[in-house]
């Protein structure tokens, strides 16, 4: 089922509806919130709302991969050492069309199987159809290319085989609102908390290279490679970055929310996603029995419902509105 056209009134800034189309036809559903988790704010897009897309201001677009899965591993050989020498060797080789020099990695899960992430994109717009059907074909014959570069080049992987690549290209950003707040760089430096935060996170800025320049590769690795001390410390995400700027009954979450550049190559990690889905399902529930807009929730009684629900959320102040950009 996928997202086809909304009932929105720009004036009020309210959503009434979505136009859904799958195998049964197109149907619209109506309801009383909305919450956009589609990670390219496809309906925050077509409400209207304000957003940035990626590459517009900055050097280029964050290049997504298509993960892969292998079996046959022996992984009483397999060590990460042996993927980075056997890494060098090919690349001096000339063995990939690609010579990306960034690969984080097989990840095991199973006795003999595991998931590749590995294999950029460059380039690939995903609010571009075409854009995502070239990067799967490029997918598909980068993971051949994996999957020869294992075998001859890495001690434990003689035997691998390719069992299948991802059901989706793994996107790393596409879109993003502009919320009642923008989490930016500041924020996440100074380990900032806010009363109002509806999850806290640990990640380092891991915005990849846009291309396989060498001035990119520099950059990505002094911002991955961050020499701060990043253990016990968290830094908050605020309840309004996921709230569009002015909208009454819709939030998003996941890797859609507001927030710079930096920030977003922080919190666009799966477990954070899940953190802000959490919250953002809550709020819409919250608004509804209390009858207030999304900006104008009791953020006190929204933290106090997540922490019931098991939330983590060390704040010792709680405020009941929530912060604004100033």
């Amino acid at each position: 089922t996928r997202l086809m056209d909304v009932d929105a009134d720009p004036a009020t800034k309210t959503v009434r509806g979505a136009v859904l189309g799958n195998v049964e036809g197109y149907r619209m559903v109506r309801a009383k919130t909305f919450v956009d988790a589609t990670g390219d704010a496809v309906l925050a897009d077509l409400c209207g709302v304000e957003c940035r897309e990626a590459g517009r201001d900055t050097e280029g677009i964050m290049p997504p991969t298509l993960a892969s899965f292998f079996s046959g591993i022996d992984y009483s050989r397999f060590t990460p050492s042996g993927q980075r020498d056997g890494l060098k060797k090919a690349l001096a080789d000339g063995h990939f069309t690609q010579p990306d020099p960034h690969l984080p990695g097989m990840l095991r899960i199973s006795e003999s199987v595991g998931c590749l992430n590995g294999g950029h994109l460059f380039g690939l717009n995903a609010l571009r159809c075409k854009d995502l059907s070239d990067g799967a074909v490029l997918g598909r014959k980068i993971a051949q290319e994996y999957l020869e570069f294992y075998r001859k080049y890495v001690p434990g992987c003689e035997k691998v085989e390719l069992v299948s690549t991802a059901a989706k290209i793994g996107i790393r950003e596409s879109r993003r609102i502009v919320g009642e707040y923008e989490l930016n760089i500041d924020d996440y430096m100074s380990w900032r908390q806010f009363p109002d935060q509806i999850a806290v996170f640990n990640y380092p800025i891991d915005v990849h290279a846009y291309d396989l320049s060498e001035k990119q590769r520099k950059r990505f690795e002094g911002e991955y490679l961050d020499k701060r001390d990043m253990r016990g410390k968290t830094f908050g995400l605020p309840y309004g970055i996921l709230v569009p700027r002015g909208w009454t009954n819709l939030w998003t979450a996941g890797r859609c929310v507001s927030s710079d550049v930096k920030v977003h190559g922080a919190i666009r990690i799966q477990a954070c996603c899940s953190m802000m889905g959490q919250a953002a399902g809550t709020a819409a529930v919250q608004s509804i029995r209390t009858a207030r807009a999304a900006a104008e929730l009791d953020t006190q009684q929204l933290v106090t419902t997540l922490r019931k629900a098991g939330a983590f959320l060390p704040q010792k102040e709680t405020a009941q509105e929530m912060t604004r950009a100033s």
